[in-house]
């Protein structure tokens, strides 16, 4: 699925979790399920995300960056005893050197950012970021395996799965989950706002 669908997905996502707590954690919540929704695509040069922050949006250069930036962090985690760190790294370096709908769009991805997020949280004391973001990412593998390419849940094994009822890219039914999210996330914020008032 497109960005756009992923990131209307990962708002509805978080704006169903925000609504039951208090202004600044409903904020966070939305705002990591929408990171979180975004993230797994890391792993294709034209993402959303890679967008942003690659000069080159082609494989190569995607795989350079993250591992380079990931052997870094492996390398500071290292010196200075950081598990967590080393781990972040080596996250990193997966997700440079594997395809689009791979490692990323694994039950090990899954795992291993949401695992960081929750240490990082934990280590920081930030209130919403773990709930929102495993939400948010959970969403985004659930979209993509509703697609043609489905993903390779059980990396590293090479078994695309993908669901029996398949959605076109930017066909009508993605464009459906499109409006139908944002009806919905508009509908839950406008009904919370009249119950609060």
């Amino acid at each position: 699925m497109k960005g756009k669908t992923h990131l209307m997905i990962g708002t509805a996502a978080g704006i169903t979790l925000g609504v039951n707590y208090p202004l600044e954690t409903a904020i966070v919540i939305i705002a990591s399920s929408v990171v979180g929704s975004l993230l797994p695509d890391i792993d294709h040069p034209k993402s959303s995300f890679n967008q942003k922050i690659l000069f080159i949006k082609n494989k190569l250069y995607k795989t350079l960056i993250y591992s380079s930036i990931g052997t870094a962090i492996t390398y500071y985690g290292s010196s200075i005893d950081d598990k967590l760190l080393i781990l972040l790294g080596i996250t990193l370096i997966l997700t440079g050197i594997t395809n689009h709908r791979g490692f990323t769009h694994s039950l090990l991805g899954l795992f291993l950012y949401t695992y960081i997020i929750k240490k990082i949280t934990i280590r920081y004391d930030i209130q919403g970021v773990y709930i929102g973001f495993v939400a948010g990412y959970i969403s985004h593998l659930i979209a993509d395996f509703l697609t043609k390419g489905g993903i390779e849940l059980f990396y590293p094994f090479k078994i695309n799965i993908s669901s029996p009822i398949k959605i076109k890219s930017g066909g009508f039914w993605e464009r459906f989950i499109i409006k139908g999210t944002s009806i919905y996330s508009v509908y839950i914020l406008w009904n919370h706002m009249k119950i609060g008032s």
